[in-house]
């Protein structure tokens, strides 16, 4: 691994620590329907029984037999959906510190069929209903080539203390959840400025889409809320080590610091990293082979398990 001497069984403990929930059928859980039946999210059976006991239960049936919460055909455009699922969520919210602590004020998009727009939801909201959200992560780093000591190195902030999930953890150079209205890209852009202070001209010449991992994890651990992920991804070439260095604009970054990628993913197997950054590092180590199928015992289960087919429609 360009002689770097890399732990191999731990790779895939990181995998399993993300994509956590069981391939198999789960019957504890209940599934969250369009009005045609159609899944778009897996949820508890204590979400199950809000939707029965809400203001709103009108607008939803309940199915015990195949265990399902349907959407009621009455709500038929985008617009009705998003209202009245946004008012569930804002009667929630004045008893449930999951939603009132993690509350965002960002709309996430639910697609259903794949690429069309079926609901918007809150964020905090969307992952108590266990329907696919997204978000972007952009890997920064210096090329081997442009290195004093010839070792490709990448761009680490360290989360603030005050973030609402993972303070202090270790992340990707720019991340985060793709809200409505922006594009993939222009999230991205958004981001690279509000969290590093990077500029668009730096960007345009430098920063390119290279994929998307998926996975679904239980962050609460077995039979918690369930939450299906993709993330883009964008790799973002610095020319040196000096060049356009990273600097905490919005404060969700407390500082940045230049790592090699043995350090880097050293830090990962110590579990200074939130967890699903670990997995966007790991894809990067993947495309720019530092973990090939030579030194991976687990390769093919890890390509897999980062790339995963999720059981709902997604954005494209």
């Amino acid at each position: 691994m360009n002689g770097q001497n890399f732990c191999m069984l731990t790779t895939l403990l990181l995998v399993n620590e993300v994509d956590s929930f069981p391939y198999a059928a789960d019957p504890y859980y209940w599934v969250l329907t369009t009005s045609c039946g159609h899944s778009i999210g897996y949820i508890t059976p204590e979400i199950a029984l809000r939707f029965e006991q809400c203001e709103q239960a009108h607008y939803f049936e309940t199915n015990y037999i195949d265990k399902q919460i349907k959407i009621s055909e009455s709500l038929d455009t985008l617009e009705k959906r998003t209202w009245v699922l946004s008012e569930v969520a804002l009667s929630w919210k004045l008893f449930d510190q999951l939603l009132s602590d993690g509350w965002r004020d960002e709309l996430y998009t639910v697609y259903f069929p794949s690429s069309q727009p079926y609901v918007r939801l809150e964020r905090a909201f969307a992952c108590l209903l266990g329907v696919v959200t997204y978000g972007v992560h952009i890997m920064g780093y210096v090329p081997a080539q442009s290195t004093p000591d010839g070792v490709l190195k990448i761009w680490v902030p360290r989360r603030s203390m005050n973030k609402q999930t993972y303070p202090g953890k270790l992340d990707n150079t720019i991340a985060g959840g793709l809200a409505y209205p922006f594009s993939i890209t222009e999230n991205a852009v958004k981001e690279c400025y509000e969290e590093a202070g990077l500029l668009q001209a730096f960007l345009k010449d430098n920063m390119r889409a290279v994929g998307a991992i998926s996975y679904m994890c239980q962050p609460h651990g077995s039979h918690g809320h369930v939450q299906p992920e993709v993330q883009y991804l964008y790799d973002l070439v610095f020319g040196s080590e000096e060049e356009n260095v990273p600097c905490p604009v919005d404060g969700e970054a407390e500082d940045f610091k230049l790592m090699p990628i043995a350090e880097v993913y050293e830090r990962m197997l110590n579990g200074e990293f939130k967890p699903n950054c670990a997995l966007v590092v790991i894809d990067f180590m993947i495309r720019h082979g530092y973990l090939t199928w030579e030194n991976e015992p687990n390769y093919l289960e890890i390509l897999s398990r980062i790339h995963r087919k999720l059981p709902f429609a997604t954005m494209n």
